[in-house]
């Protein structure tokens, strides 16, 4: 894992030679370790063999693109962020990647310190570190805010991702989620986008405020790029459409915990060092 004092690894993924060298002088003259890959298939060959704390990947690409390329990262390093890059982007594909949990969606031509500081966000947000999760970790249920202002929908779901292991609790409305998370601690919160009153992305942005460690995930109806880039702005980890499984919710969900457990353990891990600075002086 890198700390304060070492640069952030990032991972350049491009098949334009010209865009790739260009652009990996310029984020290492920023500060960053940049590796690259011209297709995909490779930067999966170089994330199997070595560490990195950010992909940067073009989506357009022969043989495996950007977006199949990005699926095999997430399932294979759910705590790796991604951002994607394209000048052929439309709404859709936009939503799809976001819901999936890619970090954000970059539009080429991109300037290069728009790509550093989506870098620098990232790994502050989802540090990656190279130790699994402990099976203390995973033992423990996980403690789930599920916010929808459908009875019957959240009481259904409820249920069947309490049956999966998981220790639910349930709100109607933003104002009664921002109660509860005064109240308690959560994990993970799945939110509806579009409810009455509080919006999903306002209710996203004052959970962040009060418990910086919760991992977010958004539910919605309806897709749109705008909507899925504020989210991941905001600190979503992932954007999924409605209808979902339970299966599914459970699998994001789980995923979305152990991005929480590298963030809690890095933070232990940072606290304890400065605590052992402060008795060295």
């Amino acid at each position: 894992m890198t700390t304060n004092n070492e640069r952030i690894r990032l991972l350049l993924v491009d098949d334009e030679v010209e865009f790739l060298e260009v652009t990996s002088k310029a984020l290492t003259r920023r500060g960053f370790t940049v590796g690259v890959a011209h297709d995909g298939e490779t930067a999966l060959r170089i994330l199997s063999r070595q560490t990195y704390d950010v992909v940067v990947m073009d989506v357009k690409m022969p043989g495996i693109d950007g977006v199949d390329a990005f699926r095999q990262i997430h399932q294979l390093y759910p705590a790796m962020p991604v951002i994607l890059l394209t000048g052929h982007g439309t709404i859709q594909q936009a939503f799809e990647t976001s819901r999936d949990g890619v970090f954000e969606y970059l539009t080429k031509p991109c300037d290069i310190e728009a790509i550093a500081d989506t870098a620098r966000r990232a790994h502050e947000q989802h540090p990656v570190d190279e130790e699994p999760p402990s099976a203390e970790d995973e033992d423990q249920p996980i403690r789930l805010l599920l916010v929808d202002d459908e009875p019957e929908l959240l009481e259904s779901l409820a249920v069947a991702l309490g049956r999966r292991g998981m220790a639910v609790a349930t709100a109607e409305s933003g104002e009664a989620a921002l109660r509860l998370i005064g109240a308690q601690g959560f994990d993970v919160a799945l939110l509806d986008a579009k409810m009455p009153g509080m919006d999903g992305i306002t209710l996203l942005r004052l959970i962040k405020k009060a418990q910086p460690l919760v991992e977010v995930l958004v539910l919605t109806g309806h897709p749109s790029m705008g909507m899925a880039v504020e989210g991941l702005r905001e600190g979503a980890v992932d954007f999924l459409m409605k209808p979902q499984s339970p299966d599914v919710l459970a699998a994001k969900i789980r995923d979305a915990n152990r991005m929480r457990q590298v963030r809690v353990r890095l933070q232990q891990e940072q606290a304890a060092r400065k605590a052992a600075e402060g008795k060295s002086d």
